[in-house]
């Protein structure tokens, strides 16, 4: 019993103190191998944000030797005891007693001397199963000194980046219009139809404000031509003299298939689609040795999918019990085909059929901000990043946050369903949360010309009608209108600004953030991703962004005879590495099906397949794990029953009024009561709830009232009566 107890104190020490270099300096990622089996690499690289982005070289291991190419460098050996073939190697390095110690359910990382070259290291990362495996490898590498990670956000080199950016940097050469005629009304009344030579002109005012107002247009010029569209469309415009606002705006749209813009919009028409996350419900997968098995009836092996690779259809994945697994999926825009699935079971081949889905799950509920807990884990939701002057107390209350949660344990991030607004907002909550201002981290350029700089100023107007008296509005559409007399009176002339790109960063945490996404989460809330993925510490589950935000800062213009509204983006936001993201977005690192995301991340983090750089408190892990759609059921009746309560007393209170006033009061003054309950019902529904219904229901009755006393005191002109 003593020899144990003493064993447990070396471990727990090894564990708590981990040298951050060799002796003499030279322990870097160039000079350090890891070393795994196939099976641990694969899952440490797809189920750890921390390990898919080592620095050092990963040596796949065939036999349990250890290559010659390595005994000369540090090596960090990752692997469970009895593992293939790196178990045979871990072995050599222990004692009998440290042996079943980790095969006790523990792990450790143990420092032995190289056998094999002078000043050299050896880490040992094991544990009694992969995820403390996994935890032990995970604590080793962030115990170390130095850059042992590449960055989130990979990068080619400047030159080649504005290089490419110049390319797509269009500058017009021909006048733009002048100020007024790009002056857009805010609420026009919408013809029913105009006359073709109208949308001929309409199409050539439209096809001015691309190329002197549309930050895409040089990068959607090598996409297809807007010249042959613009032909196109004037073509099709002669086969009859009259045109709806509604097939005009479609023409427009059959015609510019080749722009994929999230922001760029035609009337109804928004000039995208994005790549959905479709997978399968039923089978949950396991990867041993680059083979992928399920259970089903019994133990299969997946041979293809489709008659392909089964790893393109593969994604890192949770279920239920916060267990890791790989899903079947596809990203696809439109419902894909059922996938054929061959595996082998007993020497035989089976085929199976799997029918994907989509999830329809925009968000968890409707507050714009709220805070929770579920399983002992904070959680804040955050819906939208408006500037509105109505949504100053949401966004006050959210800046709130990052300092009271600042320090916890672990933090959940929902931004499932946020759509976007001002990204000011996101990078102000990092900066107050971390003490460390986040960067762009993209090449940021915008187009400056009189049609972009007039399209700010309708937007503001355009947003101030709808929210009056909102001070960021109008202090912006002030600078744009001066912006716009500057072009009109030639002091400047059309140009772009940039790229700007800042650099690399990682910001310190401690705190492990999981962020819980899905396809609506679009434009500002995707600069919040790419602010949150310069922390350390930050777990993306869920599935992918909207892929909304390479073209942004869209501006409002309006076309003269048909009234339609064209929404143009003015700035460029491209990737380091120049790969573009719209329509297809952030990917998460757990994928997961939205409506299910946030409940799966807990029961990961309670049972550490999530792992967290601080320990859970045991007060957290103690806590009921309540999933989330049944904390919404009990607050959601209570709010039923109570208005349904009160719209039964409404309609016993005001249904008494007309029985005791009927015979006393005439028509006149139920056609006034009956008018002013039904407004103050539509008030209600527009303003709270759907208890408006309740008063514009009693306002028609004494409405009704008033019309039967008056067909009851209308004079009788029928003679033979």
């Amino acid at each position: 019993m003593k020899g144990i107890l003493s064993l447990t104190i070396i471990l727990l020490i090894s564990l708590l103190y981990l040298p951050a270099s060799a002796e003499n300096g030279e322990l870097t990622p160039e000079n350090t191998v890891i070393l795994s089996n196939e099976t641990d690499e694969s899952f440490c690289r797809d189920f750890s944000v921390l390990l898919k982005r080592v620095r050092p070289e990963w040596v796949i291991l065939d036999s349990a030797v250890i290559p010659e190419s390595a005994r000369d460098k540090n090596l960090i050996i990752i692997g469970e005891v009895d593992a293939e073939y790196t178990g045979a190697v871990i072995k050599e390095f222990l004692t009998q007693e440290e042996e079943e110690y980790i095969r006790d359910g523990h792990y450790s990382v143990l420092e032995k001397e190289s056998p094999w070259a002078d000043d050299k290291i050896i880490y040992v990362c094991m544990g009694s199963d992969r995820l403390l495996t996994k935890k032990a490898a995970e604590e080793t590498i962030a115990s170390l000194d130095g850059e042992w990670t590449y960055p989130p956000f990979p990068s080619v080199p400047y030159e080649e980046a504005r290089e490419y950016i110049a390319q797509i940097q269009y500058i017009p050469e021909d006048d733009e219009l002048p100020k007024e005629a790009l002056r857009m009304e805010i609420d026009p009344k919408s013809p029913r139809s105009i006359s073709a030579e109208e949308a001929s002109e309409d199409v050539e005012y439209l096809f001015c404000l691309f190329s002197h107002g549309y930050c895409g247009y040089g990068y959607f010029m090598t996409k297809g031509d807007f010249d042959e569209a613009k032909k196109s469309i004037l073509r099709e415009l002669e086969m009859k003299s009259m045109w709806s606002p509604d097939d005009f705006s479609q023409l427009i749209y059959d015609n510019l298939t080749f722009i994929h813009d999230c922001h760029f919009h035609v009337g109804d028409y928004q000039y995208c689609s994005h790549e959905d996350f479709w997978y399968d419900t039923q089978l949950e997968l396991s990867k041993t040795g680059g083979e992928y098995y399920f259970t089903s009836d019994n133990t299969y092996k997946v041979v293809s999918i489709n008659g392909e690779d089964p790893g393109e259809f593969m994604f890192p994945s949770l279920n239920a019990q916060g267990d890791p697994m790989y899903r079947l999926g596809v990203l696809s825009r439109s419902p894909p085909e059922p996938l054929v699935l061959t595996a082998h079971y007993n020497h035989e081949q089976h085929q199976f059929t799997i029918q994907l889905n989509r999830s329809d799950f925009e968000y968890f509920l409707k507050d714009i901000v709220r805070e929770d807990t579920i399983g002992g884990i904070p959680v804040i939701r955050i819906r939208s990043f408006s500037d509105a002057a109505a949504y100053t107390e949401y966004i006050d209350q959210f800046f709130e946050t990052a300092q009271k949660y600042k320090g916890e344990s672990c933090l959940i991030i929902d931004i499932r369903g946020n759509i976007g607004g001002n990204a000011l907002w996101a990078k102000t909550w990092v900066t107050r949360f971390t003490g460390w201002e986040p960067y762009d981290m993209y090449y940021y350029t915008e187009f400056i010309s009189k049609t972009t700089a007039m399209g700010r100023v309708n937007l503001m107007e355009y947003l101030l009608n709808l929210f009056p008296d909102t001070y960021i509005y109008e202090t912006e559409m002030d600078r744009f209108r001066a912006q716009t007399d500057a072009f009109e009176k030639q002091y400047t002339v059309p140009h772009w600004t940039g790229p700007f790109s800042p650099g690399d960063q990682v910001i310190p945490n401690d705190t492990t953030l999981i962020v819980v996404t899905n396809g609506k989460t679009g434009s500002a809330a995707e600069l919040f991703i790419n602010y949150l993925s310069q922390m350390e510490s930050v777990v993306f589950v869920g599935e992918n962004s909207a892929g909304c935000l390479t073209f942004g800062l869209a501006n409002f213009h309006r076309l003269p005879h048909s009234k339609l509204l064209v929404q143009l983006p003015m700035s460029l936001s491209i990737p380091l590495d120049l790969e573009f993201k719209e329509e297809k977005g952030f990917f998460p690192h757990l994928w997961i099906p939205a409506e299910d995301a946030l409940n799966y991340a807990v029961a990961a983090v309670r049972k550490g397949t999530i792992t967290t750089v601080q320990p859970l408190p045991e007060e957290v892990l103690q806590e009921e794990f309540i999933p989330e759609e049944f904390m919404q059921k009990e607050p959601s009746k209570r709010n039923d029953m109570s208005e349904l309560f009160i719209a039964t007393l409404s309609v016993a209170v005001l249904g008494m009024i007309p029985a005791l006033l009927n015979r006393k009061r005439n028509k006149l003054f139920f056609f006034i009561l009956g008018i002013i309950w039904a407004a103050v019902g539509i008030i209600i529904l527009y303003r709270v709830s759907p208890m408006g219904y309740v008063f514009f229901i009693i306002g028609v009755t004494y409405f009704v009232i008033g019309v039967y006393k008056w067909k009851r005191t209308a004079p009788d002109t029928n003679p033979r009566r």
